[in-house]
């Protein structure tokens, strides 16, 4: 209803003002009109009371009156602006009980970011699928991150994201660490700095006993043995002394020790011999001049010319034993006679012939175990194996915990983590060389369930894969070391 107003007149009773009906009429109107806006056209539902500063109206179940703001109905928007507090004072956001104080990702998001009502905790979820997707670092300076590729945990510096070593990793996961100098550590090594690469790398230890790690003095001997008793140096100005003994004298001159005999070198004319045994009876020198004779026996006649003495065999046709014994892998066997026979039999994989003057030895093609139709083979190293279809053969090595390297199949041996394409019904054999090194799974994802069907083997050793006709053209695995899960690399099945 428009605004009405009662028509007063000129002056007082000068009948140019509204009739008293009039002005009732647009009286009652105006109430109507107060009832209906601001009550329930019976009673007025808005009592102002004595408000203070701050205070709205609010409904408290029967009328409007005043009071604080201290609930929302519905979801309350900023429209761009800010939520400040006044004379720096605190803003405090609390639950009532123990709901939680979240954040959302977006609309549509989640809360990832959330206090939790029942222990006041923060928690929230960072991690990113690759470095990828990490946000910039300058931006984001001091922000802890992981990222689930190789499960490491990083913060952001100006100098780019750095990664966090935790227990699981090793000491080669270090920037100024090369564990791959001389093919990687061998047992016994320590690590030493090299000035030139400005790195700590295996090397072997040159400290022996308490001499300091390759300082200028060092224990010249660890221990001394002699023909009677022994020496052990005990520190390193220990002193081993070079004594002579009977008839010896030493003598040392700069770096050079002298060992002189001081007794006599015996007469000029000694006996020629001592004693000399036989088979049966002894003989033994009586003086310098004394003889001894070399006698023949059956069949062996001696005879002496000038300096010359000829031992003959005087019956040199006699037949004799071919053998005297013959000893094999396993097992011997000793001629008895003249005219003992030596059987020379094939052994497995192995067949002989003889030929009047010649022995020929085949050796057939040693299987690991027995083949049946249809199916193929591989060698081991050993052996052959029998395999159930066409077989491709892969020697794998790992030159560091980030990636394996292949040789064999026609993969390039210097590619780190190469894809490898396998063909449905093909056996593919991949020798794990680094053994418990790096043990090598086949899974289905980075990280995921392991693939079964048509696996055999040992992740440590040789394990063999007959790709299932049942696998679609495109399907796509993973190999994956178990300690290390950066060295992965896609299997496609073509």
């Amino acid at each position: 209803m428009a605004k009405q107003t009662l028509n007063i007149g000129s002056s007082a009773n000068d009948g140019t003002g509204d009739s008293l009906r009039d002005g009732a009429i647009k009286l009652n109107s105006v109430i109507d009109e107060l009832y209906t806006n601001l009550g329930n056209n019976t009673n007025l539902q808005v009592n102002v009371g004595t408000p203070s500063t701050g205070q709205i109206l609010k409904w408290n179940g029967a009328q409007f009156s005043e009071g604080d703001f201290n609930s929302f109905s519905g979801d309350v928007d900023v429209n761009g602006h800010k939520i400040i507090s006044a004379a720096n004072g605190d803003i405090v956001i609390q639950p009532n009980g123990s709901g939680d104080i979240s954040l959302w990702a977006g609309g549509t998001g989640s809360a990832l970011t959330y206090i939790d009502g029942a222990d006041g905790k923060l928690k929230y979820s960072n991690h990113f699928a690759t470095t990828g997707d990490l946000p910039d670092n300058t931006v984001h300076h001091g922000m802890f991150a992981l990222v689930s590729a190789d499960n490491t945990a990083r913060v952001a510096t100006n100098g780019g994201w750095k990664k966090i070593i935790g227990e699981d990793h090793s000491i080669g996961d270090l920037g100024d660490v090369d564990m791959t100098v001389g093919g990687g550590p061998s047992d016994g090594q320590v690590m030493k700095w090299n000035s030139a690469n400005s790195a700590w790398e295996p090397a072997n230890d040159d400290s022996s006993g308490g001499g300091g790690g390759g300082g200028t003095t060092q224990n010249l001997f660890e221990s001394v043995n002699a023909d009677t008793g022994t020496t052990t140096a005990s520190a390193a100005t220990d002193t081993l002394i070079i004594a002579g003994g009977t008839n010896i004298a030493t003598a040392i001159t700069g770096d050079t020790v002298t060992i002189n005999m001081t007794g006599s070198l015996g007469d000029a004319n000694q006996n020629a011999y001592g004693v000399i045994g036989s088979d049966s009876g002894n003989k033994t020198a009586g003086s310098t001049t004394a003889t001894i004779n070399l006698v023949g026996g059956t069949g062996i006649s001696t005879a002496v010319s000038g300096d010359d003495l000829t031992i003959t065999n005087d019956s040199p046709n006699v037949i004799q034993e071919v053998f005297r014994t013959v000893t094999g892998d396993s097992g011997t066997t000793t001629a008895a006679l003249s005219t003992s026979t030596l059987n020379v039999a094939g052994g497995q994989g192995v067949t002989t012939v003889a030929t009047s003057n010649t022995l020929t030895v085949n050796a057939d093609l040693y299987l690991a175990s027995s083949a049946s139709e249809n199916q193929s083979i591989v060698f081991n190293g050993t052996s052959w194996d029998p395999v159930e279809s066409p077989t491709v053969g892969f020697d794998i090595t790992g030159p560091n915990n980030s990636s394996y390297r292949f040789s064999g199949g026609g993969v390039n041996s210097s590619t780190d983590n190469p894809t490898i394409y396998v063909y449905r019904g093909f056996t593919y054999r991949f020798n794990n060389t680094t053994t418990a090194g790096h043990p090598f799974a086949l899974r289905q994802t980075s990280g995921g369930t392991a693939v079964t069907d048509g696996v055999s083997g040992d992740q440590q050793g040789v394990q063999f894969w007959t790709i299932p006709q049942s696998l679609a053209a495109g399907t796509t695995y993973v190999y994956q070391c178990t300690m290390h899960p950066a060295m992965v690399g896609d299997l496609i099945v073509v």
